[in-house]
């Protein structure tokens, strides 16, 4: 097992100072602590570094070997850009094997990153964890309901999906790895997969549904997708973009439209993709 491999996080942010607060405390407190940390402000009103208590969090990561790198967006790019602009940065930036996608709004279980890796040691290319429900955590979903995948999706060739299970919302009473056809958000991957996967599209700055495009890509190019199921994140708002606009409805609905089209097209292109993967993970 490879413990030595240096992370590079990345945490597009966008007026959220206290919670991302709080996800850097999260990773402070983190059993594996070989990473670096890149965030980018996507044209939040007031900078980052007017907020002091982030600042004294940033230095306390600094004193204790981490690299933290910060960048502003002078207008806002939204979701599927701001993580691409993100990676293109990272890759410039170092060499680090790993990348890992946060979100701003999370807290992380103290051995999130520490599970992850053993999944990617586990010859696994991504691999997410669980985001069970803060108020309710004592959910339990027991394994055999939901195996051999976590997250199962089935399509039609009008691009229609026609399961999306949710699995990765509940408390499992095993710690597992389970491959799946859609991680969500929080994930640990290679760094090869961007020679072949980006991020960018035409949804809206809402980004909902980025993370099963970003998931069908990766499956169409041959890397596996995982979920540990004793890696835990909790999200203060909701994962699926959060309550930031109005339009909430019409937004969902735009980008629900792009990923059905672009499913379609892969569908006509390509197959029933899916079930190929998954005929091929069961073998």
């Amino acid at each position: 097992m490879n413990n030595n491999q240096r992370i590079s996080i990345m945490v597009p942010t966008r007026e959220r100072p206290s919670e991302l607060g709080l996800l850097l405390q999260s990773l402070r407190t983190q059993t594996y602590q070989k990473f670096d940390i890149f965030i980018m402000d996507d044209c939040s009103g007031s900078p980052l570094n007017q907020y002091h208590f982030l600042q004294c969090l940033i230095a306390r990561l600094k004193m204790e070997g981490h690299k933290v790198f910060m960048r502003r967006n002078q207008f806002m790019l939204g979701v599927s850009k701001v993580r691409q602009a993100m990676c293109d940065w990272v890759l410039a930036a170092n060499n680090n094997p790993l990348l890992c996608r946060l979100d701003d709004d999370i807290i992380l279980e103290p051995d999130y990153l520490e599970k992850l890796l053993a999944g990617i040691n586990d010859g696994y290319d991504l691999v997410s964890g669980l985001t069970p429900p803060i108020m309710n955590q004592e959910i339990i979903r027991e394994n055999r309901f939901v195996k051999p995948f976590i997250n199962d999706v089935i399509l039609d060739k009008e691009g229609n999906i026609l399961k999306n299970g949710d699995d990765c919302g509940y408390c499992y009473e095993d710690s597992e790895l389970i491959p799946t056809p859609h991680f969500r958000s929080t994930a640990l991957y290679k760094r090869e997969i961007h020679e072949k996967v980006d991020y960018k599209s035409r949804l809206s700055h809402h980004g909902y549904r980025e993370e099963q495009i970003f998931s069908f890509k990766c499956l169409q190019n041959g890397f596996k997708l995982g979920v540990h199921t004793g890696a835990i994140v909790y999200h203060l708002l909701t994962p699926s973009g959060g309550e930031r606009f109005s339009d909430q409805n019409q937004l969902i609905a735009f980008n629900e439209g792009i990923l059905k089209d672009w499913t379609a097209g892969q569908f006509e292109m390509k197959g029933d993709f899916i079930q190929k993967w998954k005929d091929e993970v069961a073998q």
